[in-house]
Protein backbone atom coordinates (compact mmCIF):
# COMPACT_ATOMS: atom_id res chain seq x y z
CA UNK A 1 0.00 0.00 0.00
CA UNK A 2 1.11 3.80 -0.98
CA UNK A 3 2.27 5.54 1.63
CA UNK A 4 -0.67 7.79 2.49
CA UNK A 5 -3.18 6.06 1.06
CA UNK A 6 -6.54 5.21 3.10
CA UNK A 7 -8.00 1.26 2.97
CA UNK A 8 -11.73 1.08 2.99
CA UNK A 9 -11.52 -0.35 6.80
CA UNK A 10 -8.97 2.47 7.76
CA UNK A 11 -11.90 5.51 6.38
CA UNK A 12 -14.49 3.20 8.19
CA UNK A 13 -12.54 3.58 11.72
CA UNK A 14 -11.98 7.14 11.27
CA UNK A 15 -15.95 7.42 10.59
CA UNK A 16 -16.68 5.64 13.72
CA UNK A 17 -14.02 7.23 16.30
CA UNK A 18 -15.97 10.88 14.90
CA UNK A 19 -19.79 9.60 15.50
CA UNK A 20 -18.51 8.59 18.99
CA UNK A 21 -16.79 11.07 19.99
CA UNK A 22 -17.85 13.43 22.64
CA UNK A 23 -17.25 16.27 20.59
CA UNK A 24 -20.00 14.65 17.75
CA UNK A 25 -22.64 17.38 17.43
CA UNK A 26 -25.41 15.32 19.44
CA UNK A 27 -25.42 16.82 22.48
CA UNK A 28 -24.17 13.47 24.41
CA UNK A 29 -22.48 15.89 26.89
CA UNK A 30 -25.97 17.28 28.26
CA UNK A 31 -27.24 14.21 29.55
CA UNK A 32 -26.45 11.67 32.89
CA UNK A 33 -28.47 9.11 32.15
CA UNK A 34 -30.42 9.65 35.33
CA UNK A 35 -27.12 9.52 37.51
CA UNK A 36 -27.27 13.36 38.04
CA UNK A 37 -30.18 12.18 40.62
CA UNK A 38 -28.43 8.89 41.77
CA UNK A 39 -25.74 10.90 43.06
CA UNK A 40 -28.07 13.76 44.38
CA UNK A 41 -29.74 11.20 46.59
CA UNK A 42 -26.84 9.59 47.93
CA UNK A 43 -26.64 6.26 45.70
CA UNK A 44 -23.88 6.79 43.57
CA UNK A 45 -20.44 8.44 45.91
CA UNK A 46 -17.06 7.02 44.83
CA UNK A 47 -15.54 5.41 42.12
CA UNK A 48 -16.94 1.92 42.93
CA UNK A 49 -20.96 3.11 43.49
CA UNK A 50 -20.18 4.55 40.34
CA UNK A 51 -19.10 1.52 38.77
CA UNK A 52 -21.43 -1.16 40.24
CA UNK A 53 -24.42 1.56 38.83
CA UNK A 54 -22.71 1.83 35.31
CA UNK A 55 -22.86 -2.41 35.05
CA UNK A 56 -26.21 -2.20 36.08
CA UNK A 57 -27.15 -0.21 33.11
CA UNK A 58 -25.15 -2.25 31.02
CA UNK A 59 -25.95 -5.52 31.69
CA UNK A 60 -29.21 -4.87 33.24
CA UNK A 61 -30.74 -1.57 31.35
CA UNK A 62 -30.26 0.75 28.54
CA UNK A 63 -26.54 -0.81 27.69
CA UNK A 64 -27.98 -4.21 26.59
CA UNK A 65 -31.15 -3.29 24.31
CA UNK A 66 -29.17 -0.40 22.80
CA UNK A 67 -26.94 -3.36 21.72
CA UNK A 68 -29.51 -5.33 20.33
CA UNK A 69 -31.07 -2.77 19.04
CA UNK A 70 -28.11 -1.59 16.95
CA UNK A 71 -27.55 -5.23 15.95
CA UNK A 72 -30.90 -5.35 14.76
CA UNK A 73 -31.32 -2.03 12.70
CA UNK A 74 -27.63 -2.80 11.20
CA UNK A 75 -28.99 -6.45 9.78
CA UNK A 76 -32.63 -4.78 8.83
CA UNK A 77 -33.59 -5.73 5.00
CA UNK A 78 -35.62 -2.59 4.42
CA UNK A 79 -37.08 0.49 6.05
CA UNK A 80 -40.52 -0.73 7.32
CA UNK A 81 -38.46 -3.11 9.25
CA UNK A 82 -36.29 -0.51 10.23
CA UNK A 83 -38.82 1.45 10.93
CA UNK A 84 -40.30 -1.44 13.46
CA UNK A 85 -37.08 -1.43 15.55
CA UNK A 86 -36.91 2.66 15.70
CA UNK A 87 -40.52 2.36 17.23
CA UNK A 88 -39.53 -0.55 19.53
CA UNK A 89 -36.53 1.45 21.01
CA UNK A 90 -38.88 4.76 21.71
CA UNK A 91 -41.73 2.62 23.64
CA UNK A 92 -38.58 1.04 25.43
CA UNK A 93 -37.98 4.63 26.71
CA UNK A 94 -38.86 3.95 30.87
CA UNK A 95 -39.00 7.58 31.48
CA UNK A 96 -40.05 10.75 29.54
CA UNK A 97 -36.21 11.82 30.38
CA UNK A 98 -34.88 8.80 28.86
CA UNK A 99 -37.36 9.02 25.57
CA UNK A 100 -36.08 12.75 25.38
CA UNK A 101 -31.96 11.50 25.50
CA UNK A 102 -32.22 8.58 22.98
CA UNK A 103 -34.54 10.58 20.10
CA UNK A 104 -33.22 13.76 20.14
CA UNK A 105 -29.75 12.63 20.44
CA UNK A 106 -30.69 10.00 17.71
CA UNK A 107 -32.33 12.82 15.69
CA UNK A 108 -29.43 14.96 16.01
CA UNK A 109 -26.98 12.05 14.64
CA UNK A 110 -29.48 11.31 11.61
CA UNK A 111 -29.46 14.92 10.82
CA UNK A 112 -25.77 15.66 11.07
CA UNK A 113 -24.63 12.32 9.52
CA UNK A 114 -26.67 12.14 6.76
CA UNK A 115 -25.40 16.07 5.78
CA UNK A 116 -21.60 15.00 6.22
CA UNK A 117 -21.71 11.56 4.80
CA UNK A 118 -24.35 12.56 1.90
CA UNK A 119 -26.21 9.76 3.46
CA UNK A 120 -30.54 9.47 4.02
CA UNK A 121 -31.18 8.29 7.60
CA UNK A 122 -34.41 9.11 9.19
CA UNK A 123 -34.90 10.71 12.97
CA UNK A 124 -34.14 7.65 14.62
CA UNK A 125 -33.30 6.93 18.40
CA UNK A 126 -29.52 6.89 18.72
CA UNK A 127 -28.54 3.22 18.59
CA UNK A 128 -30.42 2.46 15.75
CA UNK A 129 -29.54 5.34 13.50
CA UNK A 130 -26.09 4.41 14.56
CA UNK A 131 -26.94 0.45 13.43
CA UNK A 132 -28.45 1.61 10.21
CA UNK A 133 -25.48 4.26 9.43
CA UNK A 134 -23.16 1.92 10.13
CA UNK A 135 -24.74 -0.60 7.82
CA UNK A 136 -24.71 2.10 5.02
CA UNK A 137 -20.85 2.44 5.51
CA UNK A 138 -20.05 -1.03 5.50
CA UNK A 139 -18.94 -1.26 8.57
CA UNK A 140 -17.50 -4.14 10.83
CA UNK A 141 -20.40 -4.54 13.67
CA UNK A 142 -17.59 -6.47 15.39
CA UNK A 143 -15.83 -3.22 15.81
CA UNK A 144 -18.94 -1.14 16.02
CA UNK A 145 -20.78 -2.57 18.47
CA UNK A 146 -17.95 -2.54 22.21
CA UNK A 147 -17.17 1.11 21.30
CA UNK A 148 -20.90 2.04 20.79
CA UNK A 149 -20.82 0.95 24.62
CA UNK A 150 -17.71 2.31 25.25
CA UNK A 151 -19.06 5.58 24.37
CA UNK A 152 -22.22 5.10 26.29
CA UNK A 153 -20.47 4.60 29.45
CA UNK A 154 -17.90 6.96 29.01
CA UNK A 155 -20.42 9.41 28.90
CA UNK A 156 -22.06 8.38 31.99
CA UNK A 157 -18.44 8.61 33.41
CA UNK A 158 -18.11 11.86 32.49
CA UNK A 159 -21.29 13.09 34.62
CA UNK A 160 -19.70 11.52 37.47
CA UNK A 161 -16.23 13.26 37.05
CA UNK A 162 -18.20 16.98 37.18
CA UNK A 163 -20.55 15.98 39.48
CA UNK A 164 -19.59 13.62 42.33
CA UNK A 165 -17.15 15.04 42.01
CA UNK A 166 -14.57 12.36 40.99
CA UNK A 167 -11.05 12.67 39.98
CA UNK A 168 -9.91 12.04 35.99
CA UNK A 169 -7.97 9.13 37.07
CA UNK A 170 -10.30 7.41 39.06
CA UNK A 171 -13.32 8.28 35.66
CA UNK A 172 -11.09 6.17 33.88
CA UNK A 173 -10.11 3.51 35.69
CA UNK A 174 -13.92 2.48 36.24
CA UNK A 175 -14.05 2.83 32.19
CA UNK A 176 -11.31 0.41 31.81
CA UNK A 177 -12.71 -1.94 34.49
CA UNK A 178 -15.67 -2.27 32.10
CA UNK A 179 -13.56 -2.77 28.26
CA UNK A 180 -14.83 -7.09 29.21
CA UNK A 181 -18.06 -6.11 30.33
CA UNK A 182 -18.50 -4.05 26.63
CA UNK A 183 -16.62 -6.63 24.66
CA UNK A 184 -19.26 -9.96 26.87
CA UNK A 185 -22.52 -7.61 25.92
CA UNK A 186 -21.55 -7.07 22.05
CA UNK A 187 -20.98 -10.63 21.16
CA UNK A 188 -24.44 -11.77 23.13
CA UNK A 189 -25.99 -8.82 21.74
CA UNK A 190 -25.34 -10.05 18.26
CA UNK A 191 -27.50 -13.44 18.78
CA UNK A 192 -30.08 -11.77 20.73
CA UNK A 193 -33.66 -11.92 19.71
CA UNK A 194 -35.92 -8.44 19.62
CA UNK A 195 -37.92 -10.66 21.87
CA UNK A 196 -35.50 -10.60 24.44
CA UNK A 197 -35.38 -7.09 25.12
CA UNK A 198 -36.01 -5.47 28.43
CA UNK A 199 -34.41 -4.78 31.77
CA UNK A 200 -34.36 -4.75 35.37
CA UNK A 201 -32.60 -1.91 36.04
CA UNK A 202 -35.11 0.26 38.39
CA UNK A 203 -33.19 2.28 40.31
CA UNK A 204 -31.86 3.98 37.36
CA UNK A 205 -35.07 3.83 35.53
CA UNK A 206 -36.56 5.66 38.76
CA UNK A 207 -33.93 8.21 38.64
CA UNK A 208 -34.34 8.91 35.38
CA UNK A 209 -38.24 10.04 36.72
CA UNK A 210 -36.97 11.64 39.71
CA UNK A 211 -34.67 13.82 38.27
CA UNK A 212 -37.42 16.17 36.52
CA UNK A 213 -38.89 17.15 39.43
CA UNK A 214 -35.01 18.57 41.06
CA UNK A 215 -34.92 22.06 41.94
CA UNK A 216 -31.29 22.57 40.12
CA UNK A 217 -30.07 20.57 37.21
CA UNK A 218 -26.58 20.22 35.51
CA UNK A 219 -27.71 17.94 33.13
CA UNK A 220 -31.22 17.62 30.86
CA UNK A 221 -31.54 13.38 31.94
Amino acid sequence: MVRGEHTAMNTNQHKLMAWLSPSYPIGAFSYSHGLEYAIDNGDVTDADSLQNWLLDVLKNGAGRNDAILLCHAFHAPNADVLNDISNLATALSASAELHLETTAQGTAFSKVTSAVYNADLEAMPLPVALGAMAAQQEMDLDTVLPLYLHSFAANIIAAGVRFIPLGQTDGQRVLANLFDTFDAIAKTAQTTPLDDLGGICFLADIASMKHEKMTTRIFRT
